[in-house]
């Protein structure tokens, strides 16, 4: 699962904000679809109706293994990896509500997958969007107080 979870991320981050312009990284238009699509369900801008194209005709067929059961996707050729992120994305939201959600940086672009026991994580990353809200926030802090 972790790896899914990581394939997700990949493509939920893949036109980040560099230099105050968005880069998009990915080269395959459908891709990015999924992608913006994705993104405007994890904020809350569209509805989860608008994924319904990359799940249609997929099935999950159990597989016997001695290590337990494994699925299978079955989907069609062209839209097998569509379909597994937009399931990937279904699993975090019923395993882990709330979990998957925009950085907390106005000005970032990326997602996170929070792990922490508190479920309090903020930043796709702290060593840089997190040190730079902090470090605006000291800022106004400081200002007020000279004020």
């Amino acid at each position: 699962m972790i790896e899914n979870e990581e394939r997700l991320l990949a493509v939920l981050n893949s036109a980040p904000v560099v230099d105050g312009h968005v880069v998009e990284t990915l080269d395959d238009p459908r891709m990015i679809r999924v992608r913006d699509r994705l993104q405007a369900v994890i904020r809350g801008d569209a509805d989860v109706e608008t994924l319904t194209p990359y799940v249609n005709g997929v099935k999950r067929r159990p597989t016997l293994t001695p290590r337990g059961i494994t699925w299978e996707l079955e989907a069609p050729a062209d839209g097998a990896e569509y379909a597994g992120l937009v399931l990937e994305w279904a699993r975090l939201q019923e395993e882990l509500p709330g979990r998957l959600r925009p950085c907390a940086n106005p000005e970032c672009t990326k997602f996170l997958i929070d792990h922490s026991k508190p479920n309090t994580a903020r930043w796709c990353s702290m060593a840089t969007c997190g040190n730079r809200m902090k470090a605006r926030r000291h800022y106004a802090r400081r200002s007020a107080q000279n004020a």
